[in-house]
């Protein structure tokens, strides 16, 4: 059986850069003498089966593991300078390794896609930074070719799941996660909603699926706007007045990009005449337009249809819902359902594509995708409508 030459400084790198237990992988079948390896002053012979049994115990692709030298390890610029109310915010574990693993499925499809020819996507950076929100709204719904009334006649699940589609065909890398990969580790989305990776190649976006259908679409319509922009974000603002320039411009635009004005006006008064109390009202346009009811009450203050204590409600109402909030990912439902809604198709396409061209192995193609089987990547594919391309 062929042997590959395996450097112990870059297992040790995979570990850490995992945070995977060596005494767990030991346990696996046929790597009991993991730490050993991992201590070794020489380098090493391993089969190749071995080093795939290694990747899937690690969630690291065959090709990292026979690196002749280890990559210098940084802070990611994402978490560098982090901050919650201009404090310094030391970032979890967790959004630490999904940051981690989002770059690595990044970086992957990056030099995929730059080796068929295809260099840069036209949304990223289309937008000069000193557009108004009106101009802003109006250019997320032309590059995505998105109609007047495209949220008419849609649940908010349908409406997230429309844009997402949009996103995706124009380019964009949409992943969705409740949890670091194949962990059982739940992301706090009080810690972050969303965030943007920035290429000019394969511009990612992941949303925290810790959160509810309208604030999912919200922080996937701001991430696309950050991407218009041409920056790089971590988003975890509940749609508050504060923040910079730019995060109070995008958090606008998002609301132009889904309502008319006028239309708006004239659905929140109609609702004020009904109801007394603004938490109906909040709660009542949120439900017609899609969007959460703090977002819109933020709207109509600009509007000047609510006051600032109507926001303070209902951002205090938001809030006390937020620390109840659980993903509603199936539990004991189909597992194939959930590994498609988590993956965005364009990935999985051309991770498809790439398998089937025999440019990449199926260990490091169920590695890019998170699935641990054949049987679950043939499942993937049929949910996809990918099973017979």
């Amino acid at each position: 059986m062929a042997e590959i030459t395996v450097y112990p400084a870059t297992l040790r790198w995979a570990v850490e850069t995992s945070n995977a237990d060596p005494a767990a992988v030991a346990a696996k079948r046929g790597l009991a003498d993991f730490p050993a390896w991992l201590n070794s002053s020489e380098p090493l012979r391993l089969s190749f089966s071995k080093l795939s049994d290694i990747g899937k115990a690690l969630q690291m692709p065959f090709g990292s593991l026979v690196r002749s030298s280890v990559p210098e390890q940084h802070e990611d610029e994402l978490v560098q300078y982090r901050t919650v109310k201009n404090h310094g915010v030391e970032p979890s574990r967790d959004l630490k390794d999904i940051i981690r693993l989002m770059r690595n499925r990044q970086d992957w499809a990056k030099d995929e896609l730059s080796a068929r020819g295809l260099d840069e996507n036209r949304l990223v950076g289309s937008v000069a930074s000193s557009v108004s929100a009106e101009e802003l709204g109006k250019a997320i719904r032309e590059k995505l070719q998105l109609d007047d009334v495209w949220y008419a006649h849609k649940t908010v699940e349908e409406r997230f799941r429309y844009i997402r589609q949009r996103a995706s065909e124009n380019g964009l890398i949409v992943m969705v996660d409740s949890k670091v990969g194949t962990s059982h580790r739940r992301l706090n989305v009080q810690e972050f909603r969303a965030f943007v990776l920035l290429d000019q190649t394969a511009p990612l976006i992941f949303i925290n699926r810790n959160d509810s259908y309208s604030a999912m679409l919200f922080s996937l319509l701001h991430e696309i706007g950050h991407v218009l922009l041409g920056s790089n974000e971590l988003f975890n603002d509940d749609f508050a007045m504060s923040g910079t320039r730019i995060e109070r411009l995008i958090n606008r635009a998002v609301i132009q990009a889904v309502v008319d004005n006028q239309d708006f006006c004239s659905y929140w008064k109609e609702s004020k005449r009904r109801n007394n109390d603004i938490l109906m009202i909040a709660n009542e346009c949120a439900k017609h337009y899609g969007l959460s009811a703090l977002a819109l009450t933020i709207h109509a203050n600009y509007l000047g249809l609510a006051a600032d204590e109507d926001v303070r409600t209902v951002s205090e109402k938001t809030r006390e819902h937020l620390s109840k909030t659980h993903s509603s990912d199936a539990k004991g439902g189909n597992q194939n359902n959930t590994n498609a809604f988590h993956l965005d198709s364009g990935f999985v396409g051309l991770v498809k594509s790439s398998i089937d061209r025999g440019s990449l192995s199926y260990s490091d193609g169920f590695s890019l995708l998170g699935v641990k089987s054949i049987q679950a990547y043939d499942g993937l594919l049929q949910v996809k409508g990918m099973a017979n391309e």
